[in-house]
């Protein structure tokens, strides 16, 4: 009993700092880049598209298609670092909470973190 309780003690606690964490994770901006740099997306932690800056030499030196595809390479490469940053929140997570690393509760886990790190839940009173 005394180990079931220790458990769900752990289990509390790794909950209300996953709270935290994903709080703090869902106020950040991830960039991405492409063309050398001269094309810049950022997106928030959940991949909205918040900027997208384009260099003039990137304007002018690209083609229409060429310039489309560098978009949404940048685009593309801002999402993946907001998703690596999410997985590396979710895995510290089930790490300080002891709990091993299968991949049904990890999948639980990734559900719930979007749950809690969705603007629309931030904002809640």
């Amino acid at each position: 009993m005394r180990e079931l309780r220790a458990r769900m003690e752990r289990l509390s606690a790794a909950a209300a700092w996953m709270d935290e964490l994903a709080a703090e994770w869902s106020t950040r901006e991830y960039a991405g880049s492409a063309d050398g740099g001269r094309i810049t997306a950022t997106v928030d932690a959940v991949g909205t598209l918040r900027a997208l800056d384009i260099h003039p030499l990137s304007m002018r030196g690209l083609d229409s298609r060429s310039l489309a595809e560098a978009v949404l390479k940048a685009v593309r490469r801002a999402e993946a670092a907001a998703e690596a940053a999410k997985e590396e929140v979710l895995r510290g997570g089930l790490d300080a909470a002891g709990l091993p690393h299968v991949a049904g509760l990890l999948d639980e886990a990734r559900r719930d973190f979007d749950e809690r790190a969705s603007p629309e839940s931030v904002h809640r009173p």
